[in-house]
């Protein structure tokens, strides 16, 4: 009874097959880098069109996704579960004179609605002005001065830094408190201590019970530039303007479009509205600006892929135009190449590689010069930009395709070429 002595061919066969494969292609990556650095003005010409395209997707993609970041910010400063009862639209679709005439929201309303409601995990009433705060020699001007109430901290995305925010006996007795933003007590106070010290507004003295945690900024607007003080003190600072609105966030698993319809059944009802009259007031929520954001990006970013795709087709066009060039300038060599041995499928190859190669360094380039201008752009203006995988991913991948759909004809025509012709060929 006989034992196989036989070694497993397989793994040595497997090995052979993957040397073979990367002599042959690190081979077709030196022919190619000599070929380009041949003809350095040729290529660099060629792969501008590449580079054009890819530099256009690549920075415009940063560009976007620096504005989806600031977006996402500014969104979650509203409340994610959070809706916002007000006189005007926040997205208006109209002109804005059908809106001048709607009553003032109340406080008897505000009050209505927290007994109709149950729908409402938290709600506050709140009103905004902008003034100007002081403390010592520093001032700060145009700051968002918002007087409310102790819930609003549950409804917005504001977190404490430091102290604490409203309770419901600093509103309740009106007390001289202020929570401020970031921003603002970086101004006045630097690296001193703010709690329990008292800042100017409108010449009334307010002590400093909370600082809210940096927000940053968007679109060159900082979102630090805020005050918070109760409805009540406010009232005495600004008067009492019939500027309210009334924001609530909704008891998590609750659909937010039935209970915003439900919303509006119970504000008409509270307002006296008759059925064939329409709404005299709005409710906002994220998903407005999220709607109105997502349609002007989404056609910016179709223009700008089509732009892109264009640059990067008559760069194809021109890598096509150079590697048929070639094929003709190198006839012979193939030729003498074919006849030594070489089969289809490495001549194939090796003009594949040479145009991946021309594309690739052309999509390299692109990248550098989109993240570049996409930098330069938010240094000079409003706009942020962020470096993001998708950017890469899609700058060489673009270029990369491109290489491969145009290479594939210049590179069969090399392969089909007949040995004995091309040794002929002068």
């Amino acid at each position: 009874m006989g034992v196989s002595s036989k070694s497993g061919p397989g793994p040595t066969k497997a090995w052979h097959w993957w040397l073979s494969n990367w002599v042959a292609v690190s081979t077709g990556v030196g022919v190619a880098l000599r070929s380009l650095l041949a003809n350095k003005f040729r290529a660099s010409l060629t792969a501008l069109g590449i580079i054009i395209g890819v530099m256009t997707v690549t920075g415009i993609l940063s560009i976007i996704q620096g504005l989806n970041q600031g977006v996402s910010t500014q969104l979650s400063l509203m409340g994610a579960r959070s809706l916002y009862l007000t006189r005007w639209p926040w997205v208006s679709r109209g002109h804005h004179s059908r809106y001048r005439h709607r009553p003032p929201i109340t406080d008897w309303q505000y009050q209505r609605l927290r007994e109709l409601a149950p729908f409402a995990e938290a709600m506050a009433l709140r009103e905004h002005r902008n003034a100007s705060v002081a403390f010592g020699g520093e001032k700060i001007t145009d700051v968002d001065i918002l007087g409310t109430t102790s819930e609003f901290s549950r409804i917005s995305g504001y977190s404490i830094e430091r102290g604490r925010f409203l309770t419901p006996a600093d509103v309740s007795h009106d007390r001289p408190f202020v929570v401020l933003g970031a921003e603002v007590a970086d101004t006045l106070f630097g690296q001193s201590e703010p709690l329990g010290k008292k800042v100017v507004i409108r010449g009334l003295r307010y002590q400093v019970i909370g600082v809210l945690k940096a927000q940053g900024s968007f679109l060159g607007n900082s979102l630090d530039v805020n005050a918070t003080m109760p409805l009540g003190r406010f009232r005495q600072a600004f008067g009492y303007r019939h500027g309210m609105d009334i924001a609530l966030k909704v008891v998590a698993g609750l659909d937010m479009d039935a209970t915003e319809d439900e919303l509006k059944g119970i504000m008409r009802r509270v307002r006296g509205l008759r059925p064939a009259e329409v709404d005299d007031f709005s409710i906002n929520r994220q998903k407005a600006f999220e709607e109105v954001y997502r349609d002007i990006t989404g056609t910016l970013f179709l223009v700008i892929v089509l732009v892109g795709m264009i640059s990067l087709a008559v760069g194809g066009i021109g890598i096509m135009n150079i590697m048929l060039v070639s094929v003709t300038e190198r006839t012979r060599e193939i030729g003498v190449r074919k006849a030594m041995g070489a089969k289809r499928r490495t001549i194939l190859f090796q003009f594949m590689v040479e145009s991946l190669v021309l594309s690739g360094l052309g999509g390299v380039i692109g990248l550098g010069a989109g993240f570049l201008v996409a930098y330069v752009v938010e240094a000079i203006s409003p706009l942020p930009a962020q470096v993001s995988v998708t950017a890469i991913v899609a700058g060489l991948g673009f270029s990369t395709a491109v290489g491969m759909f145009f290479g594939i004809y210049p590179a069969w025509r090399a392969s089909q070429l007949d040995p004995i012709a091309a040794l002929r060929y002068d």
